[in-house]
């Protein structure tokens, strides 16, 4: 790509280390501006990013007159354009904040019963800083005033990331960036496309929305995830919440929400005239030879605001800790986003049209690799204050085209002329329309509609001299497939005073599926396809969720959180209508990284969890601050979509024939979270320790035995100091043995690892520059949830586990304009 730049990657091979580095900063430099706009594709025998719109933070403390701090008491922010308007919930320390507020002018309001209300501004949130407002509240007169809350989970469980430029260019993906969250496991995929798990509920068992968007993977495998749809470029904060979920958040899902959103649209402030602003980050890490780059642009009026993000990223396959390259892990990816806003009084308007393209992605794990996958999609947005609350309305659309085969790596192992194109096409269509009202100063009532509308085809063309095995008629695997989610909920949130609040929902979720009759490649697959073509298509579940949640804010130094949830997931259209039971046609199926072979059953019947959980928060308030938040969590699951063994003997190496089939399970565990202050002062800067843990136990209840892909035992610990515009850490990832195994598939054991990692993270007005160095021991270390190497596999007939990446050094830098 790009032959007019006048660089060349493939060289870098015959170079020392620093030759490559030096090469690679310089063609970031010269295709600084042409990299957004290229679509061409690097080939994978040569072969995200992090750039941010300028924003700030608000934050302060919350008192009453005596000088008590106030806990739970609601803040709400919110520009004069209305294009950013959140609410939070002040902690037990009387502490609240915002995370990524872009620059301009905006206005704080501050209710709770018994107190009057407090309205400041305008206030000016300037790039890089925080606006410290400490607010004291006065004894309640006559008059009673009301707060609406916006759409934050406002649940002790959830927590939220604000994303740097430094952070996003250093990540391999958006799901990277959650890796520090407890409750969090990440199940390795491509190296685009890693999947994010929450309480060991993960993919499609985990509602992940982008700008309030749910977007459906369009592939067999699984290689399209929603959160591949959106770069780290484009993010500005993710929230994660798991187990009790808000009924406005979840719907359709039983693991908890993923929720991530893009900068908010800036505007110019009144008589200012035209504001424009933007950054441009290059990075480039050394193991897999990674690079890319990506801008960020805005131009705005006083209301209207025109917004770009493009990024670029590129990288070959990776080697582990051993010096042994892993095969099938490069990949590239082009992506283009453009939003337009404008606001009037009360109004507000936005809408984003996005176009993503990926030319290739190995995938280690899969017989398959992804050699095409187009999206584009188009999200617009309308929000209305209203006297006493507000309503927000979003439509969204998306067109994917996704094609697999098999690319280098794997036609090394199958042979020249190896090929099986298999081909599938997506689209997403969908609403959600919600209202909140403040009923009084105590209650706040929330009310929605959702619905979701995926069509699926799923076709694999004949080859040429493969008949009848794959030929010479066109394989259909899914023909026409429709799933439809209809979702209506109501909510009741409760402040009863100062110490206890409430949290209420209920919500329904009908869900239609449906698909056509299908063929195979020839008449041995006659007998299948008639049998599933005699059934009943059409099926129709209906989900009704429920959350029940109570918090009590002790004092300042403590407060606890407890609930329970029902919550419910419709099987997904791979789940019911994969109709095969040939072992290469199934072994097409499957998004689990194993090596096995999946049909589906139309019967399936939709999951039900049982969730319970309770979150006990510790602080202490001095000169050090301290913070310890523990969060055990009790899941029965009815009808759990498992599996069970049809046959064995996936072309006579030994690998299983897998039915999703219904069964019950049980999952439990415990996250663990802390950090604390050693020292903050002017001249020694702040030094700071955190650590964060978590634990998990599955089991199919009516064998008795473990479920799939459960992460071990696992701990993280860091240091941070910052002095001024400089900061650097030390940080160390400690993972058990995996030892309890499902049966009924391939999971293989993994030893217990150890990684160190080191950061260093530089920042002034207009320049931005990090490096990292990420497994500095060059470990060697096999990933619980990486599932089994397929490309050794197929070469030598031997499963063995996905190893990690051996030692990286990373460096990133950010121009500011």
């Amino acid at each position: 790509m790009g032959s007019s730049v006048g660089c060349s990657v493939r060289s870098a091979r015959t170079t020392t280390e620093l030759e490559v580095t030096v090469r690679v900063l310089f063609c970031m430099i010269s295709l600084l501006f042409a990299l957004p706009f290229q679509g061409q594709s690097v080939s994978p025998e040569t072969q995200h990013s992090g750039s941010r719109i300028s924003t700030g933070s608000v934050a302060g403390v919350l008192k009453d007159p005596s000088g008590a701090v106030l806990p739970g008491v609601r803040v709400e922010l919110r520009s004069g354009t209305g294009n950013f308007d959140k609410t939070r919930l002040s902690d037990n320390l009387g502490h609240f904040s915002f995370l990524a507020v872009p620059t301009g002018e905006y206005q704080l309001t501050v209710n709770d019963a018994g107190f009057d209300s407090q309205v400041l501004g305008p206030l000016t949130v300037a790039s890089g800083t925080e606006l410290r407002q400490d607010i004291s509240l006065k004894i309640a007169g006559t008059v009673a005033s009301v707060l609406v809350e916006g759409q934050d989970a406002g649940t002790l469980a959830a927590s939220d990331l604000k994303v740097q430029s430094a952070d996003s260019s250093q990540s391999h993906n958006t799901a990277d960036m959650l890796a520090s969250d407890p409750s969090v496991s990440l199940h390795g995929n491509g190296e685009l496309a890693t999947i994010p798990f929450l309480h060991g509920l993960g993919d499609e068992r985990t509602k992940i929305m982008v700008d309030g968007m749910t977007v459906s993977s369009a592939c067999p495998n699984h290689m399209n995830p929603t959160l591949g749809y959106v770069t780290p470029a484009q993010a500005a904060q993710i929230s994660v919440v798991a187990g009790i979920t808000p009924v406005s958040l979840g719907g359709d899902s039983l693991g908890g929400t993923i929720s991530v959103e893009s900068p908010a649209p800036v505007f110019a402030e009144s008589g200012s005239g035209l504001r424009e602003e933007g950054t441009f980050t290059g990075y480039y890490r050394s193991n897999g030879k990674n690079w890319g780059g990506s801008l960020n642009e805005s131009i705005a009026t006083g209301h209207f605001s025109l917004g770009y993000v493009g990024a670029f990223t590129t990288t070959e396959d990776y080697s582990d800790g051993a010096g042994r390259k892993i095969t099938s892990t490069y990949a590239q990816s082009t992506d283009h986003a453009l939003t337009f806003a404008a606001h009037s009084g009360h109004n507000f308007f936005e809408a984003t049209g996005s176009y993503h393209h990926v030319p290739f992605e190995g995938f280690v794990n899969a017989f398959m690799d992804l050699t095409h996958n187009n999206a584009t999609s188009l999200n617009l947005r309308y929000r209305r204050t209203l006297a006493s609350g507000s309503v927000d309305a979003r439509f969204y659309w998306q067109n994917t085209l996704h094609e697999m085969n098999f690319l280098a790596d794997k036609v090394a192992v199958d042979g020249p002329g190896a090929s099986m194109p298999m081909n599938t096409h997506g689209r997403d269509l969908g609403y959600s329309v919600r209202y909140e009202s403040a009923l009084s100063s105590r209650h706040t009532f929330r009310l929605g509609n959702e619905l979701h509308r995926l069509r699926l085809d799923d076709w694999w063309p004949p080859v040429a001299g493969m008949a009848p095995m794959m030929g010479p008629d066109t394989f259909v695997n899914i023909n026409n497939g429709r799933r439809t989610r209809l979702g209506t909920y109501a909510e009741l949130f409760s402040r009863w005073n100062p110490r206890w609040s409430t949290l209420f929902g209920l919500r329904n979720d009908t869900v239609w599926s449906n698909a056509g009759n299908v063929q195979g490649y020839s008449m041995m697959y006659a007998t299948d396809a008639a049998a599933f073509n005699a059934e009943n298509h059409a099926r129709t579940d209906i989900n009704m969720d429920l959350t029940a949640l109570a918090r009590y804010d002790a004092n300042q130094h403590a407060a606890f959180e407890f609930g329970y949830a029902r919550k419910n997931r419709s099987p997904n259209l791979y789940e019911r209508y994969t109709w095969s039971t040939g072992m290469m046609a199934a072994s097409m199926i499957g998004w689990f990284g194993d090596g096995n072979s999946y049909y589906g059953s139309v019967a399936l019947k939709a999951e039900t969890g049982n969730v319970v959980s309770g979150t006990l928060l510790l602080r202490g308030n001095s000169s050090k601050p301290w913070e310890v938040k523990i969060t055990p969590h009790f899941n029965n699951i009815h009808d759990y979509v498992d599996v069970d063994v049809a046959s064995m003997g996936m072309m006579g190496m030994g690998t299983p024939l897998l039915r999703f089939a219904n069964h019950d399970a049980r999952i439990y565990g415990g996250d663990l979270s802390g950090s604390t202050t050693l020292w903050s002062n002017g001249s020694a800067g702040t030094g700071k320790v955190s650590a964060g843990g978590a634990w998990l136990h599955g089991t199919r209840t009516d064998s008795n035995t473990p479920l799939y892909q459960m992460m071990p035992l696992n701990l993280r610990l860091g240091f941070d100091e910052e002095v001024r515009g400089l900061s650097a850490g030390v940080a160390s990832e400690f993972v058990d043995r995996k030892s309890r195994l499902d049966p009924n598939r391939i999971e293989l054991p993994t030893p217990g690892y150890a990684l160190f990692n080191v950061h260093a993270i530089y920042r002034s007005k207009y320049v931005q520059g990090g490096f990292r160095a990420d497994n500095l021991l060059n470990r060697l270390y096999q990933l619980p949830l990486g599932g089994n190497n397929i490309d050794i596999y197929g070469a030598s007939g031997v499963m063995t586990p996905v190893t990690g990446r051996g030692r990286s050094l990373a460096v990133n830098l950010t121009a500011i304009f």
